[in-house]
């Protein structure tokens, strides 16, 4: 029976050279039809997750409003995706209205359910935003490089010489060493970048940069790990052989692309 570990790399080799070719040749609509679909795969892991004594009808009810936000952004006006935002508000209380009984929370449902369309539509779409910039493509591939290579240098560092737990009550498996080196990788892989890709920018500024971007990385997958361990569950889904569910591998990017792209507005 093949390990995970072999799976995950299976994985990788299949789907790393599909989403260069997606991201590299694919269009901004064609990206954006991307992050909405991924999108809606997590917002379901999400509610699977949160929800799960709920019916199906109403885990699916935040569909529509997730893909909306992902299309405000698309549209690249704050004006509708704040319409949106509201909507979304709007509508998941009348979803608990209707779903409301007398053992039930509404206030529980309601939050939940909104914060999962903040939490990965709303944060998700920054990518979006972040494509459509002038040389978009590349601070695509390089946000991806640098949470990518985090994470695979946390998970093998942490394995091989991790001592010190980092969060034991949350995800006990990482540890401080692999946070360590992780954030090893975010710099070198975010020097490539500096060198390479964009040397108009100072190192002063660059070097913040990749520091807020890691951190956050790794604060999104703590914070997932956190939802998953409120309802004992390992892993978020089965969709990505070897690595689990979908937001198990876009935890970091939810956190970290919106980083990204405020500091270059604000900072850069």
């Amino acid at each position: 029976m093949m390990s995970s570990h072999l799976k995950r790399w299976l994985t990788a080799l299949v789907a790393i050279p599909l989403l260069v070719l997606l991201i590299g040749r694919g269009g901004r609509t064609c990206f954006a039809l991307f992050v909405g679909l991924a999108a809606a795969v997590g917002l379901l892991e999400y509610y699977a997750l949160v929800l799960s004594r709920e019916t199906m009808a109403t885990k699916a009810a935040g569909l529509p409003l997730g893909l909306a936000l992902v299309a405000s952004f698309h549209m690249d006006g704050l004006a509708i995706t704040l319409a949106v935002v509201v909507l979304a508000f709007l509508c998941s209380a009348v979803i608990c209205l209707a779903r409301f009984g007398p053992q039930g929370s509404v206030s529980e449902m309601l939050y939940k359910q909104v914060t999962g369309l903040i939490y990965i539509p709303f944060l998700l779409g920054h990518l979006i935003l972040i494509r459509n910039w002038n040389q978009g493509v590349t601070w695509i591939f390089f946000l991806m490089a640098v949470i990518f290579a985090g994470d695979t240098a946390a998970y093998y560092v942490g394995r091989a010489f991790g001592r010190h737990k980092l969060s034991p009550t949350i995800s006990p498996g990482k540890t401080v060493e692999g946070a360590v080196g992780g954030l090893a990788a975010n710099f070198l892989v975010g020097a490539l970048f500096k060198r390479y890709c964009f040397p108009e920018f100072g190192w002063g500024y660059w070097i913040a940069l990749i520091i807020v971007i890691g951190a956050l990385g790794q604060i999104g997958d703590l914070v997932e790990s956190m939802l998953k361990r409120s309802v004992g569950q390992k892993d978020s889904g089965r969709i990505v052989p070897g690595h689990g569910g979908l937001l198990d591998r876009i935890d970091a990017l939810l956190f970290a692309a919106p980083a990204l792209h405020y500091f270059k507005i604000y900072l850069l």
